[in-house]
């Protein structure tokens, strides 16, 4: 009987080594597997972080840049109908009103083409409350009356502080903090 043990003993550990060998390989391959897919969540997120960081700072940009266009629309038409008031009203007058008018024109179609490109809801109701105080402005502009900047400005104020959160946020990796007065903190 113990030569009969002798004989069953290596086929034995042959077929353990084989399973072992092959649940090692199963083991093996469902790790790389979930790294595989961890790497690729990973490469998604940093992906959509990149996006979403470049379309906030153009918003930025293009959002300051229409501040300055509907200023500068705002100084060109009050000159404009100063100098039609005294008749002093050139074609280089006309031309410097046109010129702030395309400004404009073109400084607000490049903020309403990048802003459905803002990712946060929040975020995106603020520049586009931006976007509508600076259409308010321009109607007050055309209409002769006075604007209100100081209005204007609280609007703009928030659109900028909350691009410029969401910034932080995604630099920071995590949401802004509060500070002792409970609302984000501003760098």
């Amino acid at each position: 009987m113990d030569s009969g043990w002798l004989a069953v003993w290596p086929i034995g550990a042959f077929i353990l080594g084989g399973v072992a060998t092959q649940w090692t390989g199963w083991l093996n391959h469902r790790r790389l597997r979930a790294e595989k897919a961890a790497d690729g969540i990973a490469v998604q997120q940093q992906r959509r972080e990149e996006f979403e960081l470049a379309h906030l700072v153009e918003v930025n940009q293009l959002l300051r840049r229409a501040t300055e266009a509907v200023r500068q629309l705002d100084t060109t038409f009050s000159l404009y109908g100063k100098r039609k008031q005294d008749e002093t009203l050139t074609s280089e007058h006309q031309q410097e009103l046109a010129d702030a008018l395309e400004g404009f024109r073109g400084a607000v179609d490049a903020v309403d083409a990048q802003l459905g490109f803002v990712l946060a809801d929040e975020v995106r109701e603020a520049a586009g409350a931006a976007r509508d105080a600076l259409d308010a402005a321009f109607a007050r502009i055309v209409t002769d009356e006075s604007v209100s900047w100081r209005p204007f400005e609280v609007v703009m104020a928030n659109a900028y502080e909350r691009l410029s959160a969401r910034v932080r946020e995604i630099y920071a990796g995590q949401p802004s903090l509060p500070t002792r007065f409970g609302s984000a903190s501003r760098a």
